[in-house]
């Protein structure tokens, strides 16, 4: 079966998710397993943990996962099978944790982001500041 379509994505820790995430996966049944395999597309936006800039990052995550119809929701809320109920799958759910599990710990403008002054609050990525 293949699926294409766009989910919401809830904003975490600052990171919002301004416009749905592109889902596009083929799903079928291999060895009592379900196998998910696809993409993920989502545009991540939020501030740089550094300097304050605002920061917009476009996410594309890979999706390999195999899911455990015996095992669901209805089991036990946390284990790797939590999106499968039965012989329904939460694609909303599964493409919001797959986005979150790839953020990173903070965004970052750029990788030569020098911050902010300790001292003045001046934004060293403009030019030096003039504080001693």
């Amino acid at each position: 079966m293949l699926l294409e379509d766009e989910v919401p994505v809830e904003s975490f820790e600052g990171i919002e998710f301004p416009a749905p995430a592109k889902v596009r996966l083929e799903m079928r049944y291999a060895d009592r397993m379900l196998h998910v395999a696809g993409s993920v597309d989502a545009l991540a936006r939020g501030h740089c943990d550094a300097c304050l800039a605002d920061v917009e990052r476009d996410l594309h995550l890979d999706v390999n996962e195999r899911f455990d119809p015996a095992e669901g929701r209805s089991a036990d809320p946390f284990a790797e099978s939590n999106v499968l109920t039965g012989d329904r799958l939460d694609v909303a759910d599964l493409a919001q944790q797959l986005v979150l599990s790839a953020l990173p710990l903070g965004l970052r403008c750029s990788d030569e982001c020098k911050g902010l002054c300790p001292v003045c609050g001046g934004n060293l990525n403009a030019g030096e500041c003039s504080c001693t």
